[in-house]
């Protein structure tokens, strides 16, 4: 079946990531938060000023940017490396 994600790579040259699912904080190094599931979700992105950007976001409706920490509250997302 082809319902698995593959986090290992992607289309658009992101490689790894991590799958947030529920309630959870996430501290690392990110570069695009993908939800799956419709989620609320506090983003801090280190280029961006009057971060953190608190939102409910739309199933497959990501943000891209140097996201340093995800506080989820609900929800299915991915947050995804950089590849080099």
């Amino acid at each position: 079946m082809n319902n698995q994600i593959d986090i290992a790579k992607h289309p658009y040259g992101l490689g790894g990531g991590t799958i947030i699912s529920g309630s959870m904080n996430i501290a690392g190094e990110g570069f695009w938060y993908y939800p799956i599931t419709a989620t609320v979700a506090r983003i801090t992105l280190s280029n961006l000023v009057n971060s953190p950007l608190s939102s409910s976001f739309t199933a497959g409706v990501g943000v891209y940017g140097a996201i340093t920490v995800v506080s989820q509250s609900s929800g299915i997302a991915i947050l995804y490396s950089g590849s080099i």
